[in-house]
């Protein structure tokens, strides 16, 4: 394994939490709707509260918002690689970082914004943007696994902290092709997993208070599938009065 550079490492999560910390969803609230979305509902500055207050429209923008932030950051960091910047012992600064942490940073700032007190979403939009950015098959998958896992259980929450786990689970699978990435990063490859599990870890704090209601059967579940099923019910019916 080629040595990685902690100090540029560091550096690169420091860029991405400061472009993480921006929060489309309170400032949209906040300068066209005089209101802080984290007032109201799940008080949090995700795409799902937003939908709830501020409409689906602007929760669409607000959950491509903030998978891009990660996506961004990690472009930032890898256009850094290209700047030859040497330390005291004129050691490459950024050629030998690790620049998925820098997705992974955006994805903290994302949670806890250094411009809005620190309070933030909880890093479901983030997360698939580092997947994205990392491997398109880890995000297909992970979506995938989102929608199948609403499907049955009907909590967006459960969803989003289990597609993270999936997305964990088949990074371990040996020899994973690597023309599916971005750009080739073979030497990177070993540390993907473990940015993954962090990520899952900080999805999983934010999610706790949810997976508490859902140990205690409180959680609020979606009905979108309810209304399709009563929708085609109802047209079974009406095909068989006719």
């Amino acid at each position: 394994m080629q040595h990685i550079n902690i100090l540029g490492t560091f550096i690169f999560m420091i860029i991405g939490y400061l472009i993480g910390s921006f929060s489309l969803s309170i400032i949209v609230s906040k300068k066209k709707f005089k209101r802080d979305v984290r007032e109201y509902h799940s008080h949090n500055a995700g795409a799902t509260n937003s939908t709830r207050v501020l409409g689906k429209k602007w929760g669409i923008i607000i959950l491509f918002a903030d998978g891009f932030k990660p996506m961004i950051a990690v472009l930032v960091a890898w256009g850094l690689t290209f700047i030859h910047i040497a330390n005291a012992k004129w050691t490459p600064l950024f050629n030998d970082a690790f620049v998925y942490y820098a997705g992974f940073g955006s994805i903290i700032g994302h949670c806890w914004p250094l411009y809005f007190g620190f309070r933030g979403g909880k890093g479901a939009a983030s997360s698939l943007g580092l997947l994205l950015i990392i491997n398109p098959i880890y995000f297909v998958v992970a979506v995938a696994a989102w929608w199948a896992i609403l499907y049955i259980w009907k909590m967006v929450s459960l969803s989003s902290v289990l597609m993270v786990g999936v997305a964990f689970a088949i990074s371990w699978i040996p020899y994973m092709p690597v023309n599916a990435y971005v750009w080739p990063h073979d030497i990177q490859y070993n540390m993907i997993s473990w940015i993954i599990l962090l990520t899952w870890i900080v999805v999983i704090m934010r999610h706790w208070s949810n997976l508490m209601r859902i140990f205690n059967k409180t959680e609020r579940k979606v009905t979108m599938f309810d209304r399709k099923n009563k929708k085609i019910e109802q047209e079974k019916q009406n095909n068989k009065t006719k």
